[in-house]
């Protein structure tokens, strides 16, 4: 029922919403089209008719069918985050949770959805509990991305600080990355730091798929640990001294489940603290084969003055916004801004 999904994601993120539906009737010329039109119209129907194609449901016209093909694929992402995958089912410190463009504060039993950004503080310690018994701790300091979780897989972006993956038997894998280092794991258990260029990764029990920025892919055992200091790479047999020293303590131990809590219970809603800054923001608009979907994603930050403000003093490291900020500039049919040629290197997130 995609129309249902799509009318939860606008509740969910109407901002966003109105966004994408701007800029899909923009492109086609569909300056009347808005968000309360596609929810209160458009959407309802979809959901009435249970068709899986926008095209074929609502024929108001050429027009409005190229707008809605535009809509079914720039709301595919906003979809996917409407979907619970898990729970947070510890939550010590004060951590936060950017969902889409707003920053919200995080408590125990709180849904885990695709996109969610979390940061924890120190101390702080988070553990999150997916549906197929797969376990995700985060750790003091730490900054991590969601990404593409369905019921048995997921893609967990740790942008700096600790996490520890515990993925269960029944998991069609896992995927850990870092700036560095990333694995991928279907049974075992990873725990992995990460600091702008310093990475290690201690593969604690199974098996997994280490992948070094860069370079081939490895097949890991129990007990190996991997660096990577600067350029340098390195295995060992286990883990250094300082990586022992500086682990979290709740990592120690296998991560107890805590899903049978709050399994049945009404889920916890997440309070708003506050849209969410440039300053939260920058971090993530600067993650390379990412910043697209964060251009997209922050977009309706833009309303914002002092947001608008620091993006266009920065503009030369995001030129992919030149045409966002100032679209008189390119009319219709006119060639692209200047493209973002940034490219990361292979293997980083």
């Amino acid at each position: 029922m995609p129309g249902l999904i799509i009318m939860q994601a606008a509740a969910r993120e109407p901002e966003r919403i109105e966004s994408i539906v701007a800029q899909s009737a923009s492109v086609v010329g569909l300056h009347h089209l808005t968000r309360h039109t596609f929810v209160s119209s458009i959407a309802p129907r979809l959901w009435k008719s249970g068709s899986g194609c926008p095209i074929a449901t609502a024929r108001r016209g050429v027009l409005m069918n190229r707008a809605l093909a535009m809509l079914a694929v720039l709301l595919f992402p906003v979809i996917g985050a409407a979907q619970e995958i898990g729970t947070f089912t510890l939550a010590e410190g004060s951590p936060r949770l950017i969902r889409g463009a707003t920053v919200l504060r995080v408590s125990e039993g709180v849904r885990v959805q695709n996109g969610d950004i979390l940061e924890t503080s120190a101390p702080g310690f988070v553990q999150a509990e997916f549906a197929n018994g797969s376990i995700v701790a985060i750790g003091p300091s730490t900054r991590v991305l969601i990404h593409s979780a369905a019921s048995k897989s997921a893609d967990v972006v740790l942008m700096n600080g600790w996490l520890k993956g515990e993925t269960a038997s029944n998991a069609a894998g896992y995927h850990f990355s870092s700036s560095l280092l990333s694995a991928s794991a279907k049974a075992g258990t990873v725990i992995l730091h990460a600091e702008p260029a310093d990475v290690g990764l201690y593969v604690e029990s199974g098996t997994a798929t280490v992948n070094e920025a860069g370079g081939h892919a490895i097949a890991a055992k129990a007990g190996q640990f991997f660096t990577r200091h600067g350029a340098k790479f390195a295995v060992t047999s286990r883990p250094d001294g300082p990586f022992l020293e500086s682990m979290p303590q709740p990592f120690r131990d296998t991560l107890p489940s805590r899903e049978s809590h709050f399994a049945g219970k009404k889920p916890i809603e997440p309070k708003h603290d506050h849209d969410v800054t440039y300053a939260e923001a920058e971090p993530w608009l600067k993650m390379g084969a990412w910043r697209k979907s964060f251009e997209e994603r922050f977009q309706p930050r833009l309303k914002d003055a002092e947001f608008r403000k620091a993006v266009e003093s920065h503009i030369a490291e995001y030129p992919e916004w030149e045409r966002i900020l100032h679209p008189e500039k390119y009319p219709q049919n006119s060639p692209s801004a200047p493209a973002d040629n940034s490219k990361p290197p292979s293997g980083r997130y």
